[in-house]
């Protein structure tokens, strides 16, 4: 069994794995797939891959530990290469809410329900994961007086894009980090509904198919809680792009 942490339909065996991947009729994959009982297919030595897949287990202390080695970000290499200003950095919605490693990652943090620090995304031009003993909540900007509107998307770097793009000094900027699990669900209702002065809820999800699944699962979130105020998606207007591709675009 599989699990995309991107698209929520993009799971279940290895059939689905790689129909979802090539197109191929059922047919077709079973055929492939029996090639691997005969001889006629070449098996990869057992030390060039696992057999069991090793489950990743909370770990707070290590989180928390890794996180104390971080600085907050003046300035980043990759994010400046996709059009994110290093200006935005230190602006008062950003400031303390992006870092940088030892390796020159880009870090992004998540908290859990009491303000620890729970996960850490990070991002570089060849890497795009969560470090190990992370339990992903929701990297958000910081919260100022007045604010009125939550903006959600899948990536920091959506996020960041959109800022850039249509800057809003009432908002509230909000990341996923791909597909929602059920604790993020949960959160996701808990956060809107203590938010008391929330009147707009505008979705940023990609112009795909992993985009379409997380808009609408998180207007089945919204539509469950007590939030009776507008929800907007506002995605981009071509097919397959993100708002950083758009400002990237645009220059």
């Amino acid at each position: 069994m599989y699990f995309s942490p991107v698209g929520n339909n993009d799971n279940g065996t290895i059939v689905n794995f790689i129909q979802n991947r090539t197109g191929k009729t059922l047919s077709e994959i079973a055929k492939d797939l029996l090639a691997w009982l005969g001889e006629d297919v070449k098996r990869p030595e057992p030390k060039s891959y696992i057999s069991d897949v090793e489950e990743q287990n909370y770990d707070p202390a290590r989180v928390a530990k890794i996180f104390k080695k971080c600085r907050p970000a003046q300035f980043h290499e990759y994010l400046e290469s996709r059009n994110i200003s290093k200006s935005l950095f230190t602006c008062p919605r950003f400031k303390n809410r992006i870092f940088f490693d030892g390796y020159k990652n880009a870090v992004f943090p998540h908290y859990d329900d009491k303000g620890d620090i729970c996960a850490l995304e990070l991002k570089n031009k060849d890497k795009a994961l969560f470090v190990r003993g992370s339990e992903k909540t929701f990297w958000r900007s910081n919260c100022q007086k007045g604010d009125d509107t939550l903006v959600i998307g899948e990536a920091v770097i959506d996020a960041l894009s959109y800022y850039r793009l249509f800057p809003n000094d009432k908002a509230v900027y909000v990341a996923t980090g791909g597909g929602m699990s059920p604790e993020q669900s949960a959160l996701l209702q808990s956060a809107v509904e203590g938010f008391k002065s929330l009147k707009t809820i505008i979705l940023i999800t990609d112009n795909d198919q992993g985009g379409d699944s997380l808009a609408q699962k998180i207007k089945k979130i919204l539509e469950n809680s007590e939030f009776l105020g507008e929800v907007i998606r506002h995605s981009p207007e071509t097919q397959g792009q993100d708002w950083n591709n758009v400002l990237q675009e645009r220059g």
